[in-house]
């Protein structure tokens, strides 16, 4: 049997095996996220720490992966995320302030550049080559940032980061693979397997959160494997594979900090204006939501595949992409995204 097949399985079973475990653990220690009647929208007192059997069971296969295959990634990649994870963690726990919260992940993202994971280069329409130089620093903390927040502010319903986490990673997973990038796509399958024994727990209605720690976590991973695979690899337009497998956190988040500026508002001010709390006051049930969120990711990922494989150009895959934009950004206006009525301002 392939190595690599029984390491995926392992993440899946060791996922499975943690998390009822992580559940108890966080009951008996009275660590629940409590419902407010505002922006958390479940009614129960529910464990916040499924992200450490995500976390756990992810990072020991990851180890046994370096064994048998030699060490892919440099020991910082493994600190930098595990310095976002537990900065998740910490603030689950006890609630850091955001000025904290972006200092732990700043230090993460230091540490994943230090192991090499920087973005160095991008293609632009006409197939030419732009290197990025000193300039590929700032940008991969932007796009760290980017995503892993992105993650976590689509944190607002069971089961939906969680979700739509595997399905990013499996479209990056499969768009490395096809690029040849294959340590990569072994650390977006592990993840994969990681999220897949979770999510039976995380689904509505949930028995275990993410928290902040595992919605942080998902996010680096997925930043990470996007650089070492889809941008370093890809042959189409760099940046359009990796947006496109996140465009729902992505395009959710865009749509969160237009609603705040244009209502004078902080940038990370809480409110009840995501994709999610507009489905739901359309009459869709809380499970209609996470399929529909799910529905729109895997056609943006099973896109994002085609294009990689099919359309070599980078014009007409960027056409493809600011295309598909275009429909959700109009969807999303429609749908109301960038408006702030009363009952959106929680404050907290």
């Amino acid at each position: 049997m392939n190595p690599a097949f029984i390491l995926v399985l392992l993440g899946f079973c060791l996922s499975l095996a943690l998390t009822p475990a992580v559940v108890a653990f966080g009951n008996k220690q009275m660590v629940l996220d409590h419902p407010d009647g505002k922006r958390k929208l479940h009614s129960r007192p529910v464990s916040p720490l499924g992200g450490v059997a995500v976390f756990v069971a992810f990072s020991l296969v990851s180890m046994i992966s370096s064994i048998v295959y030699g060490n892919p990634y440099p020991l910082p990649v493994f600190l930098g995320l595990t310095v976002i994870f537990l900065t998740g963690l910490l603030d689950d726990i006890l609630s850091f302030s955001p000025c904290m919260k972006l200092g732990g992940q700043l230090l993460g993202i230091v540490l994943l550049m230090w192991g090499g994971i920087v973005i160095q280069f991008f293609t632009l329409p006409g197939n030419g080559l732009v290197f990025l130089g000193v300039w590929g620093y700032p940008l991969t903390v932007l796009w760290f940032v980017g995503i892993i927040n992105a993650l976590n502010l689509i944190d607002g319903m069971d089961g939906l980061s969680g979700g739509v986490a595997f399905i990013a990673a499996l479209t990056l997973g499969v768009i490395a693979w096809q690029e040849g990038r294959m340590e990569p796509a072994l650390m977006s399958f592990i993840l994969v397997a990681s999220v897949a024994g979770f999510l039976p727990f995380n689904f509505p209605p949930a028995r275990v959160f993410l928290g902040d720690g595992g919605a942080l976590f998902l996010g680096a991973v997925l930043a990470t494997v996007s650089v070492e695979g889809a941008v370093k690899g890809a042959a189409t337009f760099t940046l359009a594979a990796p947006i496109l497998a996140l465009g729902v956190p992505i395009s959710d988040t865009i749509f969160a900090i237009v609603r705040r500026s244009r209502n004078r508002l902080p940038i990370m001010f809480p409110d009840r204006g995501h994709l999610h709390h507009r489905l739901l006051e359309k009459g869709y049930s809380h499970r209609k939501v996470v399929l529909t969120v799910y529905g729109i990711s895997g056609a943006f990922g099973a896109v994002a595949i085609a294009m990689d494989r099919l359309i070599p150009h980078t014009t007409y895959s960027l056409l493809l992409f600011l295309v598909l934009f275009g429909i959700l950004w109009r969807w999303g206006k429609q749908l109301g995204l960038m408006e702030i009525t009363g009952g959106d301002r929680t404050g907290e």
